[in-house]
């Protein structure tokens, strides 16, 4: 923990430093003038990017007959995203927490629950390589050579990680070892509870893999499940884009919706490869860098880019620590009674 908090600690001084670069002063003056009705959106293109998310999970889940309202799955994102915000590297701590939150409340197999789990990263992650290209084709045309290499690399990593994802979730062996991964992490998280349930986990692992692979398999092969959670995340990626979008209209500064996709693409890989939990203070100078690159003046850069993560990262990790620490103790709760 002391580690995980020194790592923040640094996030939030780079994010200080950001600041002095682009000049307290003028982000100041910028922030007087922004444009509160054009924030609303942006807020609500982030609450409608996590309802299409909800959607697109809850279709797997009906696929496989796991009842679940609409609520519990929303709590559920919330707690992952909670997780993913103070997970460095890939962020796959959320994951397991939400299958273990939802499969709790709908009384399911874990195995069930993670497939739908799997399937919406898999669907995720598809759009991403579209919006890839797209940005691509787009810089390239602009004439940034080291812009475009670093993107063509990205469309080559995204496409490699969706079949090394199915590669590992095809193969029973390969999802044991994936599965025992997230638990090492959840223990670098929380040692003392995951040394709790380190036999219960190898249970689940043992008798939830095989139902596992053969859900996993049917979402595949379902087309009508698929076609129509793959439109949910499409828009769930519009609504990020459109967010970004609204934060530089509200502080008056017009900019096309394929330079804010460039940016958004190059953020998620940064950070997936942070060190620092939810990329705190590398995404935000990474982005404000490419806007500058981009040609956005950097005082405008850095407000925008500022603005789009506290809507984006800080406020969804505090609602979600709020949201996980309320579930947790509901689900203590559950197990206390269960047991007399």
């Amino acid at each position: 923990m002391k580690k995980k908090y020194s790592l923040l600690a640094l996030g939030i001084a780079i994010i200080a430093l950001l600041l002095w670069w682009a000049g307290i002063g003028e982000v100041a003056e910028i922030l007087k003038k922004a444009r509160g009705e054009y924030l609303i959106l942006a807020v609500i293109m982030y609450s409608m990017s996590l309802v299409t998310w909800g959607l697109r999970w809850r279709v797997l889940l009906k696929a496989l007959h796991v009842d679940a309202s609409f609520t519990k799955i929303l709590v559920a994102l919330l707690a992952g995203i909670f997780v993913n915000n103070i997970t460095p590297g890939a962020r796959g701590g959320g994951e397991p927490v939400r299958m273990y939150f939802l499969a709790k409340e709908t009384e399911k197999p874990y195995g069930q629950v993670f497939a739908t789990v799997m399937m919406d990263r898999i669907l995720d992650l598809v759009p991403v390589i579209v919006m890839l290209g797209i940005s691509t084709a787009y810089v390239y045309k602009l004439g940034s050579l080291s812009l475009t290499l670093i993107l063509v690399l990205l469309d080559m990593a995204f496409a490699g990680l969706i079949l090394f994802t199915l590669g590992i979730l095809l193969s029973e062996r390969k999802t044991k070892g994936a599965l025992w991964w997230f638990f090492r992490l959840f223990e670098r998280i929380t040692p003392r509870r995951a040394d709790k349930y380190r036999e219960r986990f190898k249970r689940i692992v043992e008798e939830d893999v095989p139902r596992f692979q053969n859900d996993f398999r049917f979402l595949i092969k379902h087309k009508g499940t698929f076609a129509l959670a793959l439109v949910y995340s499409t828009a769930s990626w519009i609504f990020t884009v459109l967010r970004t979008y609204f934060v530089f209209r509200a502080i008056n500064f017009p900019i096309s919706l394929v330079d804010v996709m460039v940016v958004q693409m190059v953020g998620i890989v940064i950070g997936m490869i942070s060190v620092i939990p939810g990329g705190a203070g590398i995404i935000e100078t990474v982005n404000s860098g490419i806007y500058v690159i981009l040609g956005i003046n950097k005082e405008i850069a850095v407000t925008a880019t500022l603005l789009d993560r506290l809507i984006s990262y800080w406020a969804p990790t505090a609602i979600g620590a709020v949201v996980t620490t309320h579930f947790g103790a509901k689900l203590r709760r559950k197990s206390l009674i269960g047991k007399r």
